[in-house]
């Protein structure tokens, strides 16, 4: 199957049903007649923007991150002050708390930004790193992300 009837595949599913793991997302597409890989829909979900949101019962899914007409570095200052709960220096890296399932976003974000005191993210579920090449570029970037966080 061609990559982009899989993503409007996948795009239909999660519209359709609260889906909140990659094994979930696998199983509706296997139902639909669609094989594909774990690692596949991993590379799918990053491409197609999803991030994990909170339902309307209070469960966890997936969506499209629908803020295209922003510049990424106002989708990360919206989202700064959306997920962050904690953000802590330490030496040269920052580590950014967040609500479950956001951490990813944020990384991915800081990257797409490229900022030049930073040397790589590492974005898990609720914990995101920046890595710096120096605790004085970390501090810049703590001082740029402090002023979303604490907004």
């Amino acid at each position: 199957m061609k990559k982009s009837n899989r993503q409007l595949a996948i795009k239909q599913i999660i519209t359709n049903h609260d889906i909140a793991t990659q094994e979930e997302l696998l199983h509706y597409l296997k139902q639909e007649g669609v094989e594909a890989t774990q690692a596949t829909i991993s590379r799918d979900i990053k491409e197609m923007h999803l991030v994990k949101t909170t339902s309307s019962n209070g469960n966890v899914k997936y969506t499209i991150f629908q803020n295209n007409r922003m510049s990424n570095e106002e989708k990360l200052q919206s989202t700064l002050g959306d997920v962050v709960i904690r953000l802590t220096q330490v030496q040269f890296t920052n580590v950014l708390m967040t609500i479950p399932g956001n951490a990813h976003v944020v990384a991915a974000l800081l990257d797409a930004i490229d900022f030049p005191e930073m040397v790589g993210t590492v974005g898990g579920n609720d914990t995101c790193l920046i890595i710096s090449k120096d605790e004085e570029d970390a501090k810049k970037m703590h001082e740029y992300l402090k002023r979303w966080v604490e907004a």
